[in-house]
């Protein structure tokens, strides 16, 4: 996607957001400077990398029910 694309993407998010607080809060985002927006992007994205590699579940209890029983 290129950046005109992506920038009407993020646009049209933003206005579908109806809650206040968030609307203040991306605010107070884009009043930082390029560096500390970036530096929380990366933030972010680390911890939404490590929310979805912990939500992977463990069968190993369910496997080993199973060949018991058989």
């Amino acid at each position: 996607m290129n950046a005109p694309k992506l920038k009407i993407a993020i646009i049209k998010r933003i206005i579908e957001i109806d809650d206040l607080e968030l609307l203040k809060s991306l605010e107070g985002l884009f009043n930082t400077s390029d560096k500390n927006i970036s530096k929380f992007l990366e933030l972010a994205n680390e911890k939404l990398q490590q929310e979805n590699a912990n939500e992977t579940e463990d069968f190993t209890a369910y496997i080993k029910e199973w060949v018991k029983n058989m």
